[in-house]
């Protein structure tokens, strides 16, 4: 459960900062108003602690009882 909240909280966060970036358009990677900041975080969230390919392995492994993909 962990992982699929990590997943999704990551893609949200994701999404969101796409629309703000889109929102924003050129002005989004002015510095005075931190969005791209923000962009960059949110990528972070995907790559870290864990990827979501591990995830993805691990809820195919565990929940679909997949062999293990590595």
């Amino acid at each position: 459960e962990s992982n699929m909240a990590k997943y999704l909280a990551a893609k949200a966060s994701w999404e969101a900062a796409n629309v703000c970036l889109q929102t924003h358009g050129g002005f989004g990677f002015a510095n005075e108003y931190d969005v791209e900041r923000k962009f960059r975080e949110t990528r972070l969230y995907q790559v870290a602690p864990i990827s979501t390919n591990l995830i993805y392995s691990y809820v195919a492994e565990h929940i679909l009882g997949l062999p293990r993909s590595f």
